[in-house]
C-alpha cells in the first residue's frame, strides 16, 4: 500500500520505454536495437558466415540486455520470420518457426546473421550520427537509437503491451514508404490523403486483401482505427474433378493451422452444419511452392454452393477479421500516438539530424586533412632549406618547434611532415597532392553547402532514400479494396432455409426440429423432458431467416436468430436461450411469450398485461434492435408481465400454448388468423397473414390467484412509449394477481348478492336464508366498499365478485390483518343513486363523524377515514343514514 502509489506510475513509464513501445525514428524497441547492434558488434554481417543463435543472444544478454535469453531469442525469431516481418532483419539458418504456429528450434542448433535492410538501419553508427548511452552496468555504450536509412516503424510495423498502454501498427511496402517520405520532404504541406496516393495502405508479410479505404484513411490520420483484411481465397476445379476453395494468403498474424482445424470443427457442430454441409474434405497442401489450403466440396456443389459456403467461412473464422491501428511509439521519451504523417515527420526530422550531424563530421575530417595537405605542397617548394633545419635539430619535438618557427607551419602540419617519409615529398608527389587539394577544396564546398542550405541537406536524404529503395523495395504483395461494403457480408443470404418446429419452455428452454423430423414426432408436450416445474410455454413454427423474440415476466425482451436455435430431438428440452446469446436472465426471470418474425413491421403493435391488472400498447418499431436484450416495459415493484399479443389493424396473434385468444368448446382457437408462423418474406407474409377480423375481441375473462373469476373490457389503451407505465385495466386487490386470462367477444352484466361477516368472510347468499353478516347488493359495475376496526376504508369493484360461489376471505385480497382487527361496516351501491346518503362513523371511545357515502365509493382503493385520539381507540360502528333525519343512538358500557 505505501510502495504502490509511488512506484507503480515510473514502473508503467519504464516498461513503455525500455520494453513495450518502439521508438518512432527507428521504428525499434530496445530489445530488437540491441540484437542489431550486438550482431553488428560480433562481425555477423551479411557477407560473413552464419553464427549461432546461442552466441549472439549470449553476447546480446551479458553486454546489454539484463533479462532473459528467451526474450532475446524470441525477438530475434520475429525479425527473422518473413511471415512476421515485413523486410527481415535477421536471416536464419535452421527452423525458425512457421506460419502454423510452430516454435523455432532451440537457439542452440539454429543460426543467424544480419540482413542487408538491417545494416541498413545500422549504417554509419560510427560517423557519430546518433548518441550512446551506457549500458545497464555502465560497463558498455550501446546507441540510443539507430541512424535508420528507411522509416522502420512504417516499414515492419510493431506490436506491443505496455502498463496501460499498447501499440500495433501494421507494416508497409518499403518503396511505397520511401515515396511517401521524399513527398513529403518535398512538401511539408502534404495531407494524410495526399500521403496515401504513395502509401494507399499496408504491405502484410502474408499478402491477403485489405478492405476500406475510409477506414484506413482515419487510421492514418488519427492513429487509432481499424480496416477489414481478408485472405485470398479462390473457388478452383480441383484434381479430383470437384469444386474447391483453395485458400493461398491467410490474414496476418493468424494461425494457419488453427484456422484450418476451426473450419473442420466447424463441419461438425450442429449450428454451422446445414451451412458447410457441402464440405467433404480439408488439407494443408502446404509446402516449398507456397501456401495452399483446400477446401474440397461434394460432387454436387455448383459454383453459386461453393460461393456461398466461402462467403460463410469468411463471415464465421478468421479467414476475414480486423486489422486494428493503434500506432502508439516513444518521441523524446514519451508515448506518443502518431497519425501517418507524425511518423514520417518524425523520421525526416531523425534523418535531418542524423545527415547533419554526419555532415559535420565529415567536414571535420576534410577540412583537417585540407589543411595538412597545404602544409605538404609547401613542404616541398621549401624542400631543401626544411630538410636542412630538420638535421640541424635536436630531437623530434625539438624540428616540429623549428620548422614551426622557419616555415610558418601549424602544429597538426608540421607533425605530419615530420611522420612522413621523405619520398613523398618529392616533386613528383606534387600533382598528386595538388589533385587531392583540389578534390578537398569541392568537398568542402559541397559539405559547407549542405550544412548551409536546408534544400541540399533535404536533397542528400532523398537521394539516400532512393539508393535504398533501389535495394531493397520488392512488390506489393497485399491486394486493397476501397469500398467498405465489400467486406460486409449478410449472414442471412448465406443461411440455408429451413423450416422447423420450435419449442420454449418457461425457464427458457429452446430447441427446434426440422419440419419433417417434427412430422414424424409425437408432437405430445407432455413428453419433453422438462425439470420438475418448467413446462412448455411456446410452440411456433419458424424458419432459419426469422428473428425470435422472447418476453418475460420481468418486462425483458431477449432476441435470438432462428439459425442460431439447436436442434434437438421432440423429448430433449434443449438449451437455455440465454447462453446461447451470452445475456442471462434474472434469478426469477420466466418466459411468458415468444413469437418468431422475419422482421418489426412498423405497423405492429405489441400489447403488454401485466397480473396486477394494467395494459399497455407500443409500437413494434422500437424494438427494432441490434441489442440481445432490452427492457420491453417498466414495470411496478411485485408486478409482473403475463402476456405478450401482436396486433395489426384487425389482427391479433398469441403464441402461448394457453393463449388469450378466443376459444371454440373444443379449447380450439376460434379464429386461426390469430396464430402466428414462422413466414419466410415480407411478401409471402403478407399472403399468410389469415382473414381480415371484422371485430377484435374486447373483454378479458380473468382467473386471479385468490379464486377470483370475473371479467372486464379491456377499455381504451392508447399506443404509448416504451419506458412509459402501463394503464389499468382492471382493479386487482393488493393482496391478489392475475394468473390467467382470455379473450372474449360479448360482456355480460352480472348480480351479486353477498354477505360478509366481522371476521372478513365473505359469500353468496342463497336461498330463503337469513343473512348473519352485512349484506353487498349489486352489479359488475357498482363498487364495494368494507370498513375496517383500525379506521380504514377498502374499496373494491363489484366486478370481482360477480361470479363468488364459495366462501371468500377478503384478508387474503386487501390489506387487512382479521386476526387483530375486524370488519365494522360494509355497503355497495352505484354512487350516483347514492349521492344524497350519508354515512356515519363511531369510535369505542365516543368519536362520531358523519361523511358524504361518495367518499368511499370513489377515489382510492384503500384510505384512513378517521383519526384517533388515542392509540387504543378504535371504530366499532359504520353504517349508511336511510334518512337524513335519522338519529344516531349511542351506549356506553357503564350504560349510558
Amino acid at each position: 500500500e505505501e510502495a504502490m502509489p509511488d512506484n507503480y506510475l515510473p514502473y508503467a513509464v519504464e516498461v513503455a520505454k525500455e520494453r513495450a513501445l518502439p521508438d518512432v525514428r527507428d521504428g525499434l524497441k530496445p530489445v530488437h536495437r540491441r540484437i542489431l547492434y550486438g550482431a553488428y558488434l560480433l562481425k555477423a554481417h551479411p557477407d560473413r558466415p552464419y553464427m549461432k543463435s546461442a552466441r549472439i543472444v549470449g553476447d546480446i544478454m551479458g553486454k546489454f540486455h539484463p533479462h532473459g535469453d528467451s526474450s532475446v531469442y524470441d525477438a530475434m525469431t520475429i525479425l527473422a520470420q518473413d511471415f512476421s516481418t515485413r523486410t527481415p532483419l535477421i536471416e536464419g539458418q535452421g527452423n525458425w518457426g512457421s506460419i502454423d504456429g510452430d516454435s523455432a528450434a532451440a537457439m542452440r542448433y539454429t543460426e543467424a546473421r544480419l540482413s542487408k535492410p538491417a545494416m541498413a538501419l545500422i549504417g554509419d553508427i560510427n560517423a557519430d550520427t546518433v548518441d550512446f548511452i551506457s549500458n545497464y552496468s555502465d560497463t558498455e555504450t550501446e546507441p540510443e537509437v539507430l541512424p535508420a536509412k528507411y522509416p522502420n516503424l512504417l516499414v515492419n510495423g510493431s506490436f506491443g503491451i505496455a502498463v496501460g498502454l499498447s501499440t500495433n501498427i501494421p507494416p508497409h511496402n518499403l518503396g511505397e514508404v520511401i515515396d511517401a517520405t521524399c513527398a513529403l520532404i518535398d512538401d511539408p504541406h502534404l495531407t494524410t490523403e495526399g500521403l496515401m496516393k504513395y502509401i494507399p495502405g499496408p504491405d502484410l508479410p502474408t499478402g491477403g486483401t485489405i478492405i476500406g479505404r475510409a477506414g484506413l484513411l482515419a487510421a492514418y490520420e488519427k492513429g487509432e482505427g481499424k480496416a477489414v483484411q481478408r485472405a485470398k481465397a479462390n473457388i478452383e476445379k480441383l484434381d479430383t474433378g470437384r469444386l474447391g476453395i483453395v485458400i493461398t494468403e491467410f490474414p496476418y498474424r493468424k494461425n494457419k493451422a488453427r484456422i484450418l482445424q476451426t473450419i473442420s470443427e466447424m463441419t461438425g457442430d450442429k449450428k454451422h452444419q446445414k451451412s458447410l454441409e457441402a464440405i467433404t474434405d480439408i488439407r494443408d497442401e502446404s509446402g516449398r511452392a507456397g501456401i495452399r489450403g483446400v477446401i474440397e466440396l461434394k460432387r454436387s456443389a455448383d459454383e453459386e454452393e461453393a460461393d456461398r459456403v466461402l462467403k460463410y467461412l469468411l463471415k464465421k473464422t478468421d479467414l476475414q477479421n480486423n486489422l486494428n491501428f493503434n500506432m502508439v511509439a516513444i518521441d523524446k521519451g514519451k508515448p506518443v500516438t502518431f497519425g501517418l504523417k507524425g511518423i514520417l515527420e518524425a523520421y525526416v526530422a531523425h534523418q535531418r539530424e542524423v545527415v547533419t550531424r554526419r555532415t559535420k563530421r565529415e567536414l571535420d575530417i576534410a577540412e583537417k586533412r585540407f589543411h595538412i595537405v597545404e602544409g605538404f605542397m609547401h613542404a616541398i617548394d621549401v624542400m631543401d632549406e626544411l630538410i636542412k633545419t630538420i638535421r640541424a635539430s635536436k630531437n623530434k619535438a625539438d624540428a616540429n618547434k623549428n620548422i614551426r618557427e622557419q616555415f610558418g607551419f601549424s602544429d597538426p602540419q608540421a607533425t605530419a611532415i615530420l611522420e612522413l617519409m621523405l619520398y613523398r615529398l618529392t616533386g613528383l608527389e606534387m600533382g598528386a597532392y595538388q589533385k587531392e587539394h583540389d578534390q578537398l577544396a569541392k568537398l568542402i564546398k559541397k559539405l559547407k553547402g549542405i550544412l548551409k542550405v536546408q534544400k541540399k541537406l533535404d536533397d542528400l536524404i532523398k537521394k539516400e532514400l532512393a539508393e535504398t529503395k533501389a535495394q531493397f523495395a520488392d512488390p506489393r504483395r497485399t491486394d486493397l479494396i476501397d469500398d467498405e461494403e465489400e467486406a460486409t457480408i449478410d449472414i442471412q443470404e448465406l443461411i440455408v432455409v429451413e423450416d422447423s418446429m420450435v419449442t420454449l419452455s418457461e425457464e427458457g428452454f429452446i430447441k427446434h426440429m426440422p419440419m419433417k423430423n417434427f412430422q414424424r414426432s409425437s408432437a405430445d408436450p407432455e413428453v419433453i423432458d422438462y425439470r420438475e416445474g418448467d413446462r412448455l410455454i411456446c410452440q411456433f413454427e419458424t424458419n432459419t431467416l426469422n428473428q425470435v423474440y422472447i418476453f418475460t415476466n420481468l418486462g425483458n425482451m431477449f432476441q435470438i436468430e432462428s439459425q442460431k436455435i439447436p436442434e434437438f430431438k421432440w423429448r430433449e428440452k434443449g438449451d437455455r436461450f440465454d447462453d446461447l446469446i451470452r445475456t442471462k436472465m434474472s434469478d426469477g426471470e420466466k418466459v411468458v411469450s415468444a413469437y418468431s418474425l422475419p422482421a418489426i413491421k412498423e405497423t405492429m403493435i405489441f400489447k403488454f398485461l401485466t397480473n396486477k391488472g394494467r395494459i399497455k400498447r407500443t409500437l413494434g418499431e422500437v424494438f427494432s434492435s441490434k441489442y440481445t436484450k432490452l427492457v420491453a416495459l417498466k414495470l411496478a415493484k411485485g408486478e409482473e408481465l403475463f402476456a405478450v399479443l401482436i396486433e395489426e389493424g384487425q389482427r391479433l396473434w398469441d403464441n402461448r400454448m394457453d393463449g388469450l385468444l378466443p376459444k371454440d368448446s373444443k379449447g380450439e382457437a376460434e379464429i386461426d388468423s390469430m396464430i402466428l408462423t414462422g413466414i419466410d418474406d415480407a411478401e409471402e407474409w403478407q399472403q399468410n397473414e389469415g382473414e381480415h377480423l371484422q371485430r377484435i375481441p374486447e373483454f378479458l375473462r380473468i382467473q386471479t390467484k385468490n379464486g377470483l373469476s370475473f371479467s372486464v373490457p379491456e377499455g381504451a389503451c392508447e399506443v404509448r412509449g416504451k419506458m412509459v407505465q402501463p394503464e389499468r385495466f382492471a382493479m386487482i386487490p393488493e393482496r391478489d394477481q392475475i394468473v390467467s386470462a382470455h379473450y372474449e367477444f360479448d360482456f355480460e352484466i352480472k348480480t351479486y348478492h353477498l354477505e360478509v361477516d366481522d371476521e372478513a368472510k365473505m359469500k353468496p347468499i342463497r336461498g330463503r336464508r337469513k343473512p348473519t353478516g352485512y349484506v353487498l347488493k349489486g352489479d359488475s359495475y357498482t363498487d364495494l366498499a368494507f370498513i375496517t376496526s383500525d379506521g380504514i376504508a377498502h374499496k373494491l369493484p363489484g366486478y370481482l365478485f360477480e361470479d363468488v360461489t364459495d366462501e371468500v376471505d377478503l384478508s387474503e385480497l386487501i390489506d387487512f390483518d382479521s386476526k387483530k382487527y375486524r370488519i365494522i361496516g360494509a355497503f355497495s351501491g352505484d354512487v350516483n343513486v347514492l349521492s344524497d346518503r350519508d354515512v356515519v362513523l363511531a369510535t369505542a371511545q365516543g368519536l362520531i363523524k358523519r361523511t358524504d357515502i361518495r367518499e368511499f365509493l370513489t377515489g382510492a382503493d384503500s384510505f384512513p377515514i378517521v383519526k384517533f385520539r388515542h392509540e387504543t381507540d378504535e371504530m366499532i360502528f359504520a353504517e349508511i343514514l336511510e334518512n337524513p333525519k335519522d338519529h344516531v343512538i349511542l351506549v356506553t358500557g357503564g350504560g349510558m
